[in-house]
């Protein structure tokens, strides 16, 4: 996608945001004590403010192809314990709050991949590094919290891997071949 194309899908992203309901806040969250601390501990999740100034400072000078990856990687983790959010309370409010966050995260997951691939960056062993360093990080600050969502370490170590993995693949691939008007040469030789 083009930088055109991807602020088109923020921004119908936050149009969908005014019109959709929010979710139901007068009934509380129930949610373990672990978990709850955890949560409160671990990154913001991008929200429509901090995604504006994200594009001011952008525009302003243009992020470098280590900040991208950096990015890349902790929304990569970020993705895996909204996951196990979601599907490990059996609280609907949490649920409904982790669900969207995990899409935002995945919007955004695609937007540095894209970035990425224009600039024909390829993970160097110093990023997969990071990226073990950073997967370890979530595993002592909230790996408690994890096994009581229900996702042991190794699931989630795994899980975060495949998913870097195919973002590098997906970099790897090369940019996308846009498709424009077909154009048929003549044969020579024919009228």
């Amino acid at each position: 996608m083009t930088a055109v194309e991807r602020s088109a899908v923020f921004e119908a992203e936050a149009r969908r945001r005014k019109i959709r309901p929010q979710p139901a806040w007068g009934s509380g969250a129930r949610l373990d004590p672990v978990v709850a601390r955890s949560v409160r501990r671990f990154r913001p999740a991008p929200d429509e403010e901090q995604h504006l100034v994200a594009r001011l400072l952008e525009s302003a000078s243009p992020p470098g192809k280590s900040d991208v990856m950096t990015q890349l990687i902790t929304d990569v983790l970020a993705l895996g314990y909204y996951r196990a959010l979601r599907d490990g309370t059996r609280d609907p409010l949490t649920a409904e709050v982790a669900a969207r966050v995990f899409a935002g995260l995945e919007r955004r997951l695609g937007c540095h991949v894209d970035r990425l691939r224009r600039w024909k960056t390829a993970a160097s062993v110093r990023w997969r590094a990071r990226a073990i360093l950073e997967t370890g990080g979530i595993l002592v600050g909230h790996g408690r919290a994890l096994r009581r969502l229900g996702v042991p370490w190794l699931a989630f170590v795994t899980d975060a891997w495949a998913l870097f993995e195919r973002a590098v693949a997906e970099v790897r691939r090369g940019p996308s071949i846009r498709p424009g008007p077909r154009v048929r040469a003549r044969p020579r030789g024919l009228v």
